[in-house]
């Protein structure tokens, strides 16, 4: 795919998802579910077109490492999306959902870091630079405090968890956008 194609689906899909999460938080209660709908099924389209866009890419990719690329960091960040959106629009329905859905993101996001460890040195000398070192601390950002979040909600701290939860989203989705300019 087209870097440019690329990052524009990725700036309306960030700015579809930032419109849900906002309609979802701050409706009345059974109200805007057209809306919601219409921005679930807007941010599923995007996303879909990522997924295969991307997919021809990876098909085609001459890498022999899962983390470069998204090959694993694309399904860790939907399924944290997803879960994000399933809580919220009915905590006491999905959160069980959204616990498998983000703790799942957070064991493949872990598994992505472990295969840094086999890149090669020209892979390494490929992807450094400033916006290498970005992507890097937005997403230990988010891995640290996807973590945190996980230790609140299992503790049954909800506003902890759920602030914690949003750094996430914004640390993993803004290293998901500089991972495309790399």
């Amino acid at each position: 795919m087209e870097p440019e194609i690329q990052v524009i689906l990725s700036f309306l899909a960030v700015t579809i998802f930032i419109a849900l999460i906002l309609t979802l938080n701050f409706r009345k209660k059974d109200k805007l579910k057209v809306l919601i709908w219409i921005w679930i099924i807007i941010f599923g389209i995007l996303m879909t077109l990522i997924v295969v866009l991307n997919g021809i890419e990876i098909i085609d990719s001459v890498s022999l490492s899962w983390h470069i690329g998204i090959i694993l960091g694309l399904p860790a960040l939907i399924s944290l999306s997803i879960g994000t959106i399933l809580v919220l629009y009915n905590e006491q329905k999905y959160v069980l959902w959204h616990g498998y859905t983000a703790g799942g993101s957070l064991i493949v996001t872990i598994i992505n870091i472990i295969l840094l460890i086999f890149l090669t040195p020209t892979e390494i000398l490929n992807y450094s630079g400033m916006i290498h070192a970005l992507h890097i601390m937005l997403g230990a950002i988010g891995l640290m405090t996807g973590s945190a979040s996980f230790l609140f909600g299992a503790s049954g701290q909800r506003n902890l968890a759920r602030m914690t939860g949003y750094f996430t989203l914004i640390g993993w989705w803004g290293a998901f956008i500089l991972g495309l300019f790399l």
